[in-house]
């Protein structure tokens, strides 16, 4: 009876170790020290939001460990970006926002009758190029800001771009902090970062959404990274080889590399992981099923729908997919065509996965 006992109070400990969960709080103030009531601040890439109370204060809670970017907006401020990590307790986070400076760029500012032109390339270059763009609307586009200097098209926003992504059922608060698309040599660069909202449907309109997030999340670099977290990256059919060409047309060896090999584990909740070189990862069930051929050999990379290529990153990785600095991950191909139109909160879990 004894050792009965001590075996459920063991798997008691086991089990709330296992299931440990931890707050993120904290104030946000100006540099007077002052409290700023009803700033936003939100998780990027979440579901998670608040606004400051009287004292400026705010807090997520039940939390697994991980990495979370902490984004913290007020109008007439300059927001602020914290990146913490949870790992066994709980982290409390003091931000000084500063007075928002206003600077005028040295740009040609396009004719106001250009700028439906302008609207129109920003969201096609925006929302991605998947089925998925074409059911997005952005309810306040009088936000945009749009300017022109030598041939590059330049956008920003003073506040949250509100978005309705009627294909994935979710609103989108996207606070957009550059954007910049050269027509010429067809290159676009923007940074930002955004919180959801599930919208709300019918039986039919849910279903539907569920149906296309599980495609959305299939193959994608959310998918992937988790994938490689829990070191089954060949388990959820992803191939990865290494990429013997630096210029097109590609060439890659034909044996798959183990990616799970080049992972470390400095924490309990996180992983590193670095390529050196350029890799072409497919995400393919059949090839995946197959045998892998005994000798090597050099392969011709024709079909770029399903290029993608991870390279220079030494960022942390969480169990969600969610990384430490993104400023460090250089994507291409496949994953680079996929904008926000096919973007999913890390609060996802595929169905089959929500079953288990």
């Amino acid at each position: 009876m004894k050792y009965f006992f001590s075996l459920i109070l063991f798997c008691l400990l086991q089990l709330s170790a296992w299931a440990q969960m931890y707050d993120i709080t904290g104030t946000v103030k100006n540099i007077k020290g002052e409290p700023i009531q009803a700033a936003s601040v939100f998780i990027a890439g979440s579901e998670q939001a608040v606004a400051t109370d009287a004292e400026g204060r705010f807090r997520f809670g039940n939390l697994t460990p991980g990495t979370y970017q902490l984004v913290v907006n007020m109008l007439g401020f300059e927001p602020e970006k914290r990146n913490v990590i949870l790992t066994d307790k709980p982290e409390a986070i003091d931000v000084i926002l500063n007075v928002k400076s206003v600077m005028l760029a040295e740009v040609n500012v396009g004719d106001k009758s250009q700028r439906e032109k302008q609207v129109k390339t920003f969201i096609q270059y925006f929302m991605g190029e998947s089925s998925n763009a074409k059911y997005c609307k952005i309810l306040n586009p009088d936000l945009l800001e749009f300017s022109t200097a030598k041939g590059v098209l330049k956008a920003t926003t003073s506040d949250f771009l509100i978005i309705e992504n009627n294909a994935l059922g979710y609103r989108i608060k996207y606070l957009l902090k550059t954007f910049s698309h050269e027509a010429a040599r067809d290159i676009t660069n923007y940074e930002g970062d955004y919180t959801f909202e599930q919208m709300k449907g019918t039986p039919e309109q849910q279903q539907k959404w569920e149906k296309k997030r599980q495609e959305a999340y299939e193959g994608s670099l959310m998918h992937y990274l988790r994938a490689l977290y829990a070191g089954k990256s060949r388990e959820e059919v992803f191939l990865v080889y290494k990429i013997l060409s630096p210029v097109f047309p590609l060439v890659y060896e034909s044996i798959p590399i183990v990616a799970e090999q080049i992972i470390k584990r400095p924490e309990k909740s996180l992983i590193t992981f670095r390529y050196d070189k350029r890799f072409y990862i497919v995400y393919d069930k059949k090839a995946a099923a197959r045998t892998d051929p005994k000798h090597a050999n050099e392969v011709q990379l024709d079909n770029l729908d399903y290029y993608g290529s991870i390279f220079n990153t030494d960022a942390r990785v969480d169990s969600r997919g969610a990384m430490t600095s993104y400023d460090k991950l250089l994507i291409q191909g496949f994953w680079g065509r996929k904008r926000v139109a096919d973007q999913l909160p890390f609060e996802y879990v595929p169905p089959a996965v929500a079953a288990k």
